[in-house]
Parts: C-alpha cells; structure tokens; sequence
C-alpha cells in the first residue's frame, strides 16, 4: 500500500508539512483559504476519532469506488466534489488560523497514537480497517497540503 499515516515517520512528515503554511497561503485551485482549508481537514479528522458509526452494508458501487480507491487511484484529484466536501464558507476566519493550526496538529498526534481500530464508518467508502483509514487519512491531508504548495 502507499504511504500512510500510521506508517513510521508519516507524523513527523505531515507536521513539517502543515508548519510550512501560512494564513496568506494561495491554494492552487480550489475556493477554501488556509484557514477554511485547516478546518476542513480537522472536521474530517475529528470525525474518525469520534468514531461515528453509521453502519450500512457495503453495496457493489461502495466496494467497487474501495478497489479504485486503494488499487488505481494515485491521488485524489483536484476539485473534488466528493462526498465527504465540506463547506467551511462562513464557519471560520483568517484570525483563527493558529487555533485551527494547533487544532490540527493535535489531532494528527491522536489519531496515530489511537490504540483501538477506529469504528468510523467513511462516507464513501464504508467500512476501514486501520491500514485503510492511515492511507485515507493521508491521501486526504497530502491532496490539501499540495493544494497550498506545502
């Protein structure tokens, strides 16, 4: 599998990252700022953590987005407007960048010191095991961090 949250030095290289953005960061596409991208990615992330659990049997369309997802996919294409887009107009500013900042941070130190599988349910593609959500997770932060060149 490729590159993964939970793997060895993944943390380190994802804080090192997120360190290098700015409040005034210009995204390479997209419509959210650095701020409305930074609590985009900790909703997301806090949703794992939380563990929501909103179990449905997986259907053919969900193990078949899974097997693309995991086996041809090589990143998550600009402008997604997949199911799991949040909208973050209006939810937050610029002046709460270091809080969202930190936010993130701490988050990324949780959830790969998370000890139990996680039993959040993905949206789109159902149910993970941890070697799945690592690799989820850091499809999801590396495809917003080069979104802002970090």
């Amino acid at each position: 599998m490729k590159k993964n949250l939970m793997g060895p030095s993944a943390e380190a290289e994802i804080i090192e990252r997120i360190l290098r953005l700015r409040p005034d960061s210009k995204a390479k596409w997209g419509t959210m700022n650095a701020t409305e991208m930074l609590y985009h990615c900790n909703l997301c992330n806090q949703q794992v953590l939380e563990e929501v659990c909103d179990y449905k049997k997986p259907s053919l369309g969900i193990r078949l987005k899974k097997l693309i997802v995991f086996n041809v996919l090589p990143r998550i294409p600009k402008n997604n407007k997949g199911p799991a887009r949040t909208h973050t107009k209006g939810r937050i500013n610029d002046e709460q960048f270091d809080l969202q900042l930190k936010i993130y941070i701490d988050l990324i130190h949780r959830l790969v010191n998370h000890q139990q599988p996680f039993r959040s349910i993905h949206p789109a593609l159902g149910f993970l095991n941890m070697e799945e959500w690592g690799f989820i997770l850091w499809m999801h932060m590396d495809h917003h961090l080069r979104q802002f060149g970090v």
